[in-house]
């Protein structure tokens, strides 16, 4: 029975998808074809409101075929009107439909930051370029020793991608620790969490910096009953039984109006701040579900 869910939710996916992304992209392209401050603005509104519909039809079909047992903890909608800096853990691309699902109109829509690689992904990357998301390149101290001309360029890319969002109310959206919890990378990171890899701070640094108007930060801890994280696990609907527990932070004086390419202080302090808060999630993954 299992297989037969995970097959039909694959189908669904894929239908919703498609249906979706071509009016995403449909008004994108008009969008860059008249580049009219105001038009882009109306363009942006209706990408939204589309992508709000696809999130929604996927929640749909969730709540359908796998009937999850989602209980959030500290969550209520949240004024749309403003910025927000979201951070959770991650371990399974099953925490991209949670998230999106328990969030969907009731903040501004979460823009995750995405590698690069990622836009060249078959249709659904030029839907993540339609809704705006930031894709970001990251060059290796190798690269850049055989072109000196890389360095900074990832940072330069990323602040631009920030300033666009100053139009309009959005929801910057990390993955602290950069990839996905396994049991091999936690083992190569010596990581000082039993259940969590080492958050890293670049891109949030860089989002405090560029954007000093997000004053609030919305920490997501997902803790799944199963053991299983694979995204046909997911499919499956073996990931049903999930805890969230959501924490709403004020961004600390001492992080607001840092620049965080120049200040070795503010890097500390953020480092801190943010270990300080995994501290807290590792304590919540550890108690019994």
């Amino acid at each position: 029975m299992s297989i037969f869910i995970g097959a039909l939710s694959f189908f669904l996916i894929v239908i919703n998808t498609l249906f979706w992304c071509s009016l995403l992209l449909t008004i994108a392209i008009f969008k860059l074809l008249i580049p009219v401050e105001a038009w882009k603005r109306i363009c942006t509104k209706w990408i939204i409101v589309i992508g709000e519909c696809w999130i929604f039809c996927n929640g749909l079909w969730i709540r359908v075929l796998h009937k999850p047992k989602w209980s959030i903890q500290g969550f209520d909608s949240l004024d749309k009107s403003n910025w927000y800096l979201t951070i959770a853990n991650h371990q399974s691309m099953a925490d991209i439909f949670i998230l999106q699902g328990i969030t969907n109109r009731k903040i501004p829509m979460l823009k995750f930051f995405m590698k690069d690689v990622l836009i060249w992904v078959p249709v659904i990357g030029l839907a993540w370029w339609a809704l705006d998301m930031p894709f970001l390149k990251r060059y290796t101290e190798e690269q850049i020793k055989k072109n000196p001309s890389l360095r900074g360029k990832d940072i330069s890319k990323m602040k631009k991608a920030f300033e666009r969002f100053a139009r309009y109310p959005v929801s910057i959206f990390s993955f602290a620790e950069g990839t996905r919890f396994t049991k091999t990378k936690h083992a190569s990171q010596d990581s000082p969490y039993d259940l969590l890899l080492k958050p890293k701070s670049g891109g949030i640094g860089l989002a405090l910096s560029t954007m000093p108007y997000i004053k609030k930060v919305l920490d997501f801890t997902i803790k799944y009953e199963s053991q299983y994280r694979t995204f046909w696990d997911f499919l499956c609907g073996r990931m049903s039984n999930v805890q969230v527990q959501v924490k709403i932070i004020d961004v600390p004086e001492n992080l607001v109006g840092k620049n965080y390419t120049e200040d070795e202080e503010f890097r500390g302090e953020l480092k801190e701040w943010l270990y300080a808060i995994w501290e807290e999630k590792n304590k919540f993954l550890n108690n019994k579900f």
